[in-house]
């Protein structure tokens, strides 16, 4: 026979994990150590040069140019990559499962700027690749294809880095049916251990 005190273990327990407190991860930005972009076409040496540098990408929002990565100045132009809603993408987000982690970069451009003269070209894509839960170390690469203008054909752009987290600790209650279960077995084991010690039968 189960001793009451153990009952009352459960149906505490039971209680207690409606609320218990979960801890949330959330990527707030990756910490940029290098890069390197695969590409054939125009501008490809200074996209290469912008994205080996050290920088940080903030997930959520767009980065204006000169906030991810330092700009590039080369004779009169000055080159420089930054993240935009001009095509409609959205913000850059992170998701991270075990050892996988996935940027959805969509809203990344390169610009190059000469005077009052200014053009930019998409570099987005779905970045995917491998994260150590231990560093918080990640490295991504993602495809794109150019088209028209003198940029134009296929590239594959990587990075590397250390992605940051903020933790949420606010309760997160579980399923109502376990809280039901453990107090159901709260309940029964009390009413049986009480008829019991009186000396009633258990059942009718």
């Amino acid at each position: 026979m189960m001793h009451p005190t153990l009952f009352l273990m459960i149906g505490l327990v039971g209680l207690g994990l409606s609320a218990t407190p979960v801890h949330a991860a959330t990527v707030t930005q990756l910490d940029l150590t290098g890069g390197a972009v695969n590409f054939g076409g125009q501008h490809h040496e200074m996209m290469d040069r912008l994205l080996a540098q050290e920088g940080t990408l903030k997930l959520g929002q767009y980065q204006a140019i000169g906030e991810l990565v330092p700009s590039i100045a080369q004779a009169c132009e000055t080159f420089s990559i930054f993240t935009s809603g001009f095509s409609g993408a959205s913000v850059p987000t992170a998701t991270i499962s075990g050892s996988s982690i996935s940027v959805d970069l969509s809203a990344l451009f390169f610009g190059a700027s000469r005077g009052n003269f200014h053009q930019t070209w998409n570099l987005g894509g779905l970045a995917t690749g491998l994260f150590n839960p231990e560093s918080r170390e990640f490295m991504v690469s993602w495809d794109h294809v150019f088209e028209g203008d003198k940029q134009a054909g296929p590239a594959t752009f990587f990075l590397k880095g250390i992605a940051a987290f903020s933790i949420d600790t606010q309760p997160v209650p579980l399923p109502g049916a376990v809280v039901l279960y453990a107090t159901g077995i709260f309940g029964l084991g009390s009413w049986t251990w009480w008829r019991r010690r009186i000396g009633l039968p258990l059942a009718a």
